[in-house]
């Protein structure tokens, strides 16, 4: 009985070596790597030029208004009849972009800003201003630009961020990450932009997707990262085959105890 469950023992110790080798060598590292034609003899390499679009206001915006001016006083005003929150350093004041692409504005009234930048919006309200204030300075800041990052990732999920502006490598940091089972080549970008529907195909093996106009997310972009389902196959063929090795294991370790 103890010959017999030695040999046991190592044709179960041969099978989980076997599994392994099987496992680390179906696959390349390249597989599992980013931007794999970039050159290992350079230590700067420069792109071409990409060309982003300044975010515009869209409706549903939630958009952060900081008025400031010679007499602070005056502009306290605005800041503090105007809706605002107060975050621990003063008074921010924050607007909701309505269905017809306005704000309510304190003493100037509805206001249109959709299809504004915020540089735009600072400059008009600056002006607007002049009467009330003097030398008013507008700080205009986007504090909602959401994206959704969904598939073989960390933490899939939709992410708020205070910014106008996030790549497509940032978002995926914010997700954590693609994992080991992700489809690395065939990353989708999902965007709905004023009723027109696209979809960009990234591939993160090359640094082509440095340069696609998808680098640069826009509001509402949804990522989605598919499964590589080889992978998918082998690691659950594993887990499967792991199982059943340590059942055995542990039914020819209890036999060996009993067998004494």
């Amino acid at each position: 009985m103890f010959n017999i469950t030695q040999r046991h023992k190592s044709a179960a110790v041969q099978i989980c070596i076997a599994i392994l080798l099987i496992t680390s060598s179906c696959t390349s590292t390249k597989k599992f790597r980013y931007f794999n034609d970039l050159p290992k003899d350079s230590a700067i390499l420069h792109l071409d030029t990409l060309q982003s679009t300044a975010y515009t206001i869209q409706r549903d915006d939630i958009i952060e208004l900081k008025i400031s001016g010679r007499n602070d006083q005056t502009a306290a005003d605005f800041n503090l009849k105007s809706g605002g929150y107060t975050n621990g350093q003063g008074v921010v004041p924050q607007y909701l972009v309505d269905v017809n692409g306005e704000i309510n504005f304190f003493l100037l009234g509805k206001m249109k800003v959709e299809g504004l930048t915020t540089d735009q919006l600072a400059e008009k309200l600056s002006k607007m201003l002049i009467p009330y204030l003097t030398e008013p300075i507008v700080n205009v800041r986007l504090v909602n630009f959401r994206f959704t990052v969904l598939g073989e990732v960390r933490t899939p999920g939709s992410y708020s961020i205070p910014n106008e502006k996030v790549s497509i490598l940032e978002a995926l940091g914010y997700a954590g990450d693609m994992t080991y089972l992700s489809q690395r080549n065939n990353v989708k970008v999902i965007r709905d932009s004023a009723g027109i529907r696209q979809i960009g195909f990234l591939d993160f093996s090359t640094k082509k997707v440095l340069s696609s106009p998808f680098y640069y997310l826009k509001r509402n972009d949804v990522i989605y990262v598919e499964t590589n389902t080889r992978y998918r196959q082998v690691t659950d063929a594993y887990t499967r085959v792991a199982l059943i090795v340590g059942i055995l294991s542990s039914t020819i370790a209890s036999i060996a105890i009993f067998s004494k």
